[in-house]
């Protein structure tokens, strides 16, 4: 689950980098091949992704084009266990993961009268992980092709495995459902608008099992405990004897979130070319809510410079924000599920990524058409993450370079 949380990060900056990089001067599909390597290095030896990904599209007939991915890599390093820092320590405790991940998609586009359907299969494949993806996207033309709205459906069947390392302990499930409705408009030949909301439902396990939650109050004696010990021993020599010692390492337990969420989405994006200078700007805004409490806004923008008769040059910026999930904390006082069930929380969870924070994403990317039949790409972004709440140790939150090289050829 951590895992699938560090990837979500890197989907979203690659997606983000293959929609506003690469050159968009071709209307209709042509049998294509894409491969890129992009690796993904927090700092302080805390996570590292390493991606190999293969693309191909390809037109059957007229009316049918044919889409399919292949994607492998590997995840290794250090993680947040979830514990705060111990006494007279300043950096959260971490653990060792390393996993490979294998998965791909295959999806097909079929044109007929104003509509396009899209149906897709996708899979993904870990040690600890594995998932499986339906959709179906329709595109629908009006007013001349200068309107079009997006209807789309999909649905994910996650299997969650034990693993060495974890708090899990038996195998869950997780069902995954979205729903998007959305329109695009040409607002003139140079300006395009677009609108989504989406809709999702989420029941079955959402923990990450490899996060903890630290309990206060497990230091200290039950209420049988203290009705037997108190037979024979002082209130004081009870509580010396459950106390914590400096110097052990936290007792920790697994995480306990909703096993149902909802969530809206909604996301409005303007683009605008500017034929004197050669490019075109992007403008993002999206709002994001879910049950767990959580509300994100996100601002991102992006310039496309056409340099000479071959290179695009794109710098882009991304403003992330959220509060905190309802259940959310560092640490908890009261409750333990050993200890005190009768005061513990229904849900609780100390992920860092539950948080109040902020994250800041920026970086270039440079595609150079080599041919008309072949791009070349690279590109570096930097991710930066830091919490709000004044609560959460400044050690759990990291900071990451992301750099990425590929290439297209058409046949």
């Amino acid at each position: 689950m951590i895992k699938e949380q560090i990837r979500k990060i890197v989907v979203i900056v690659g997606l983000w980098v293959l929609l506003h990089t690469l050159p968009v001067m071709r209307i209709r599909a042509e049998d294509r091949v894409d491969y890129k390597y992009e690796d993904y290095s927090e700092e302080k030896g805390r996570i590292q992704i390493r991606t190999h990904s293969l693309l191909f599209e390809q037109d059957l007939i007229p009316e049918l084009t044919l889409q399919g991915a292949l994607v492998y890599d590997g995840i290794s390093g250090a993680t947040p266990t979830g514990a705060p820092p111990m006494p007279d320590e300043n950096q959260v405790a971490t653990t060792e993961i390393s996993d490979i991940r294998r998965a791909g998609f295959i999806a097909g586009s079929f044109r007929h009268g104003r509509h396009t359907f899209a149906p897709q299969v996708a899979y993904s494949e870990e040690v600890d992980y594995t998932s499986i993806g339906l959709s179906l996207h329709d595109s629908i033309d009006f007013n001349d092709k200068n309107t079009t709205i997006n209807l789309g459906i999909s649905h994910d069947f996650d299997r969650i495995i034990p693993n060495a390392g974890t708090l899990l302990r038996v195998k869950e499930e997780k069902d995954n459902t979205q729903f998007l409705v959305g329109v695009t408009q040409l607002l003139g030949p140079k300006t395009v608008l677009t609108a989504n909301l989406t809709l999702g439902y989420t029941s079955g396990y959402m923990a990450d099992p490899y996060k903890g939650v630290l309990f206060d109050d497990h230091y200290s004696p039950s209420e049988e405990e203290l009705g037997f010990l108190g037979q024979f021993m002082s209130g004081e020599d009870i509580d010396a004897m459950f106390a914590y010692a400096p110097g052990d390492p936290y007792a920790l337990f697994p995480e306990s979130r909703p096993r149902h969420k909802r969530r809206e989405i909604g996301l409005v994006s303007l683009t605008q070319y500017v034929d004197k200078l050669r490019g075109s700007a992007e403008a993002d805004y999206r709002y994001y809510h879910d049950s767990f409490g959580i509300n994100a806004h996100t601002l991102s923008a992006a310039w496309r410079q056409k340099i000479g008769e071959s290179i695009i040059l794109s710098p882009s910026l991304r403003y992330y924000t959220q509060s905190a999930a309802s259940f959310y904390a560092p640490r908890f006082a009261l409750g333990s599920p050993q200890q005190h069930p009768d005061r513990t929380p229904a849900h609780y969870s100390s992920d860092f990524r539950l948080s109040d924070l902020d994250s800041l994403t920026y970086g270039v990317h440079a595609v150079w058409e080599v041919s008309e039949r072949c791009h070349l790409d690279v590109g570096w972004k930097r991710y930066e993450m830091e919490g709000n709440d004044g609560r959460t140790s400044s050690s759990a939150y990291s900071n990451a370079d992301i750099v990425s090289i590929g290439i297209r050829l058409w046949f």
